[in-house]
C-alpha cells in the first residue's frame, strides 16, 4: 500500500515536469537555461503591465491570446504578483537599452526590460515560446534568459513607390518586423514611378504624382499596365500607422528621394526640374528625374516638404537618399553650371555636396539628422552627423566608417530581398543570388579592416525590398521577405559567436516557419534536391516533414500533384519537376532534376591541376550539351582554366583552348551527335591557381531541353550597341536585346531560320531575363513556314507569347500594336521546343 501511494505521488508530481523542451527561438538569446518543468497558465491570467508601456497594452493582451490560445485580465502595475505574467521596466538594469530578462516560474513569468522596447523584445520572446513545436498549448516552460541585440539599428526598407501598399498591408508588414525584434521600419515613399504621402504645401505631389497610366503624368511601368495606377498616404493615414508602430517598438524613418529619382516630382511641378536642350537618362533609363541645384526656389520647397515631414515622423533621422544621381542633367543646365563657377567646382560630385550639404541644414533646423546612401559622400566632406547607409558594398561601409560617420551595413550582395533567391526565380540578379542561406552568413563588422574604435561606428543592419518586380505573383512581397527577414533578424539580434547556419536553419524549420504561417505570411518554403542517376530519381525532402509533390509533364506542381514518397524510376528524367508545399498558402519554388557534378576542386595552393573526368555514365542523349563552372563560394574564384576538352571513345569531339578566369563562370556548348549507350565520353581540363587564395568549384554537364538552329535576327527598332540583336541569335538566356528606344506601333523583330524548324511549342518572351521590364504590352506573334506568308499566334500576355506550328517553320515575328511606355524595349532568345 505504501508503494502504490508513492507511485501515485511520483506520477503526479511528474505531470509539469517534462524533458526541457526545444523552444527554437529566432533571434537566438544570449543566454538561456531551462529546466524540466512547467508553468500551467491559469485560465484567465492576470497580465501586469507597467505604466511606461500602457500604449502597447492591448498589443500585448491580444498578442498573448493568439499565441497561447488563453484569454486574460490586463492592469497597470509595477510588482510581479504570484501566477501573474508581468511586464515591468527597470531603467538600472544593467544591460544595453533594448535589452531584457525573462523568467519563468512556479511563480509566474517575469518580463523585465531596461526600457518600454526591451520589455516588448522579451513580449517577443514569450510570445515564440508558447507556439514552439514541442511546447504544450497552456503552459509555459520553466526558463531562465538574458537577452539583449549585438546591434542599436536592426532595420528593413520597403519601397512603396514602384508598387502601392496600403496602410494595412503596411501594418501587417510592421507586425511581422516587430516578432523578429526589428526595431526601425525604414520607409521609401518618394521615387520616379510615385510620391506617396500628401504635402499639403504641395498637393499635386500627390494628386498626379501619386498615380500613373494612360493620360496621368507618369507613364506605366512595373507592371502597372493600361490602366490608372497608384495611391498615397494622407498626414493622418501616416500618423496612425507610425502610433501603430511604436506601439509595438518600432520607430519608422522616412525617406524622400532626391536629388535623383525624382521623375514623380518633375512631372507634377516641371519647373523643379533642369531645363537642358538634350535629355539624359538615367540608370533606370528615366529623364528628366533630377532636382535643379541652381533654382534656388527649390530649397525653399525642400524646406516645406521637409518641415512637414518632421511634423508627421517623430523618429530622430530622415533619410534624403542621394543614389544614383543623372548628374549629367546638370551638365546640360545653365543654373547648375552658374552654381558651379561661382563656387569654384570643377565637378559635379561637389555640385551634389553643395545640395546635401544646404540639405542637412534644413534638416537639422527641424531638430533631424540627415541619412543617406552612401553616395552622398562623394564630393566633399558632410556633417559627422549624417548617417550613411552602405548599399554598394563592405568597402562603402569601411569607407562611410573611416570618414567618421555612424554607418548601417545594407549591402547589396546580401541585405536587398529583391534579389532572385534561385537562377529560376523571379527578381534582380545585379547584385547576387540571394537565398536565405546567403543572407545570413553576412557579417556585418569587417574585423579585419576597422580598429575596435572605429567599429563602433556601425550602428547596425538593414534589408531592403525595391518593388519593382512585385506586382505578381500575388502576395510576392511575403515570399521575398521570409524567411531572409528572420535571417537578417539574428544577423543584427544574435552576438557573433551565437550564430550558426545549422543551427538557425533548425530552430528555423522545426517551429519557426510555423510561427510564419500563423503570422499569415505566405513565405518561400525550401525546395527539395531531386538527383537523377542511372535511371533513377531520388528526391531529399529540405526538412523532416516537408511534403514534396511532383509533376512528369514538365509543369510545375500543384497541391493536386503526386506525393513524392519514393525513388522514381524513369529516363525522362528532364519532365520532372519538384516542389515543397508548406499550407494552402506557402510553397517553395518549383525545381527540375539535376544530375551530379561530372567534377569538382578545391585549392589554395600556387599550383596546376590536370582534371580528367570520365563521364560515360553521365551522357545519355545526343544533343546540346553545356559545360559550366561553378564558384562554390563567392571567395573562391581564383585560378583560370584552359584547355577543355570532350572525347568520344578517346576521339576529340570539341575543345576550347583559350584561358577562361573561374570569376567569369565559363558557359561553354558542345554538340554530341553520335550518342550511343557504348559509347565512352571523357572530360579533360586544367585548373592553374597562380595565388594562394580559395578556387573551388562545381562542373556541371547539361543537355539543353531547346533546339538551337541557325537563325538571322532583323528589326524596324535600332539596337543598343551593347546589347546588339545578336544576342538574339546566340541562345544564351542571360544575354539579351535592347533597343535604343521605346517600342512603338508598327515596329516589328524578325526572326529567320537557315533551314526551316520543327517544333512543337515556340515561346517568345521580351523583357530582362526573369525581369518584367521592357516588356512588350500590346502585340503578337507571327509565323512562316516560307518566310513570306504570316500566320497569326498568340497576343502578348505579360511579355510573353508562344506558337503552335503544324510544320516546320522557317520565320518567326513579333508584331508591336503599340508603345510599350518604357524608355526601351528587351528581348531574349527564342525557346524553341523539340
Amino acid at each position: 500500500m505504501k508503494i502504490s501511494i508513492l507511485l501515485i505521488a511520483v506520477l503526479l508530481s511528474s505531470l509539469n515536469v517534462v524533458q526541457a523542451q526545444k523552444l527554437d527561438l529566432i533571434p537566438k538569446p544570449v543566454q538561456i537555461e531551462q529546466q524540466g518543468k512547467v508553468f500551467v497558465i491559469p485560465s484567465s491570467v492576470k497580465i501586469i503591465i507597467d505604466k511606461k508601456i500602457q500604449n502597447s497594452a492591448d498589443y500585448i493582451a491580444s498578442g498573448f491570446l493568439k499565441n497561447s490560445g488563453i484569454n486574460s485580465k490586463v492592469s497597470v502595475g509595477n510588482k510581479q504578483e504570484k501566477n501573474a505574467i508581468s511586464f515591468l521596466v527597470d531603467e538600472k538594469m544593467s544591460l544595453p537599452n533594448d535589452g531584457y530578462e525573462l523568467s519563468v516560474t512556479k511563480k509566474g513569468v517575469l518580463v523585465k526590460g531596461k526600457s518600454r522596447n526591451g520589455v516588448l523584445n522579451g513580449f517577443q520572446t514569450l510570445l515564440q515560446i508558447c507556439s514552439a513545436k514541442e511546447v504544450k498549448k497552456g503552459t509555459i516552460p520553466f526558463v531562465k534568459i538574458e537577452d539583449y541585440p549585438r546591434f542599436e539599428w536592426r532595420g528593413m526598407m520597403l519601397d512603396v513607390s514602384r508598387q502601392f501598399f496600403d496602410k494595412e498591408t503596411v501594418k501587417k508588414y510592421i507586425d511581422w518586423l516587430a516578432a523578429h525584434k526589428m526595431n526601425v521600419f525604414h520607409w521609401h515613399l518618394t521615387d520616379d514611378n510615385g510620391w506617396r504621402v500628401e504635402i499639403k504645401s504641395m498637393p499635386d505631389l500627390t494628386l498626379k504624382g501619386g498615380f500613373r497610366g494612360p493620360g496621368e503624368v507618369l507613364l506605366p511601368s512595373y507592371g502597372s499596365g493600361n490602366k490608372r495606377y497608384g495611391g498615397y498616404y494622407t498626414q493622418e493615414d501616416i500618423k496612425e500607422v507610425v502610433a501603430y508602430a511604436l506601439e509595438r517598438g518600432i520607430s519608422i524613418m522616412p525617406e524622400i528621394e532626391i536629388p535623383g529619382h525624382s521623375r514623380a516630382v518633375t512631372a507634377s511641378y516641371p519647373e523643379i526640374g533642369c531645363v537642358t536642350t538634350q535629355e539624359t537618362k538615367s540608370v533606370q533609363g528615366e529623364v528628366k528625374n533630377v532636382w535643379c541645384v541652381g533654382r534656388e526656389e527649390n530649397f525653399e520647397i525642400l524646406d516645406g516638404i521637409i518641415k512637414e515631414f518632421t511634423e508627421m515622423f517623430p523618429f530622430d533621422y530622415i533619410h534624403i537618399a542621394g543614389d544614383e544621381v543623372n548628374r549629367a542633367n546638370w551638365e546640360q543646365c545653365p543654373k547648375c553650371k552658374a552654381v558651379m563657377v561661382k563656387e569654384g567646382y570643377t565637378d559635379t560630385f561637389q555640385l551634389q555636396n553643395y545640395f546635401f550639404k544646404r540639405v542637412e541644414k534644413i534638416v537639422e533646423k527641424y531638430n533631424k539628422k540627415s541619412a543617406g546612401w552612401n553616395e552622398i559622400m562623394k564630393g566633399g566632406e558632410l556633417s559627422p552627423k549624417t548617417e550613411i547607409f552602405a548599399w554598394q558594398g563592405i568597402s562603402s561601409g569601411i569607407e562611410s566608417v573611416k570618414k567618421g560617420h555612424p554607418t548601417i551595413m545594407i549591402p547589396g550582395q546580401y541585405t536587398y530581398f529583391d534579389m532572385a533567391q534561385s537562377e529560376n526565380e523571379r527578381g534582380h540578379r545585379w547584385a547576387a543570388i540571394t537565398d536565405t542561406k546567403r543572407a545570413y552568413s553576412f557579417e556585418p563588422i569587417p574585423e579585419s579592416d576597422l580598429t575596435a574604435e572605429e567599429q563602433k561606428l556601425i550602428k547596425g543592419v538593414q534589408g531592403a525590398l525595391w518593388s519593382e518586380y512585385l506586382d505578381r505573383p500575388t502576395r510576392f512581397v511575403e515570399y521575398q521577405s521570409y524567411p531572409r527577414i528572420s535571417a537578417l533578424a539574428e544577423i543584427g539580434w544574435t552576438q557573433k559567436e551565437g550564430k550558426n547556419w545549422d543551427d538557425f536553419y533548425a530552430r528555423l524549420t522545426n517551429s519557426h516557419l510555423q510561427r510564419l504561417a500563423n503570422m499569415g505570411i505566405a513565405f518561400r518554403d525550401f525546395p527539395p534536391t531531386a538527383i537523377y542517376k542511372s535511371g533513377s530519381i531520388t528526391v531529399t525532402p529540405p526538412y523532416e516533414g516537408a511534403v514534396v509533390r511532383y509533376d512528369a509533364q514538365g509543369n510545375e506542381p500543384t497541391r493536386q500533384s503526386p506525393l513524392y514518397t519514393n525513388p522514381i524510376q524513369t529516363k525522362d528524367y528532364e519532365q520532372y519537376q519538384f516542389r515543397t508545399f508548406f499550407n494552402e498558402d506557402t510553397a517553395s519554388p518549383a525545381v527540375k532534376v539535376e544530375k551530379l557534378p561530372v567534377a569538382t576542386w578545391n585549392t589554395s595552393k600556387v599550383e596546376t591541376l590536370t582534371i580528367s573526368e570520365n563521364i560515360s555514365e553521365h551522357i545519355d542523349k545526343k544533343g546540346i550539351w553545356y559545360l559550366t563552372f561553378n564558384p562554390t563560394a563567392d571567395g573562391a574564384t581564383s585560378g583560370v582554366i584552359r584547355a577543355i576538352s570532350l572525347f568520344e571513345n578517346d576521339k576529340l569531339i570539341q575543345t576550347y583552348s583559350e584561358d577562361r578566369t573561374l570569376k567569369s563562370k565559363p558557359r561553354l556548348r558542345f554538340v554530341v551527335e553520335n550518342y550511343n549507350d557504348k559509347n565512352t565520353y571523357r572530360l579533360d581540363f586544367t585548373v592553374e591557381n597562380k595565388e594562394a587564395n580559395e578556387s573551388a568549384a562545381s562542373v556541371n554537364f547539361n543537355c539543353t531541353p531547346y533546339l538551337e538552329p541557325e537563325v538571322k535576327v532583323t528589326s524596324s527598332m535600332a539596337e543598343n550597341p551593347k546589347f546588339p540583336f545578336t544576342r538574339l541569335e546566340d541562345y544564351n538566356i542571360e544575354t539579351y536585346l535592347r533597343t535604343d528606344a521605346p517600342c512603338v506601333n508598327g515596329d516589328w523583330i524578325l526572326y529567320t531560320f537557315t533551314n526551316p524548324v520543327v517544333s512543337s511549342k515556340i515561346d517568345v518572351l521580351t523583357g530582362i531575363p526573369h525581369h518584367p521590364r521592357f516588356i512588350i504590352n500590346d502585340g503578337h506573334v507571327e509565323y512562316s513556314y516560307n518566310g513570306v506568308d504570316f500566320i497569326k499566334g498568340d497576343a502578348f500576355d505579360y511579355g510573353n507569347a508562344s506558337i503552335y506550328p503544324k510544320q516546320a517553320v522557317k520565320a518567326v515575328k513579333i508584331v508591336i500594336t503599340g508603345t510599350n511606355n518604357e524608355p526601351l524595349m528587351a528581348g531574349q532568345d527564342l525557346r524553341i521546343n523539340p
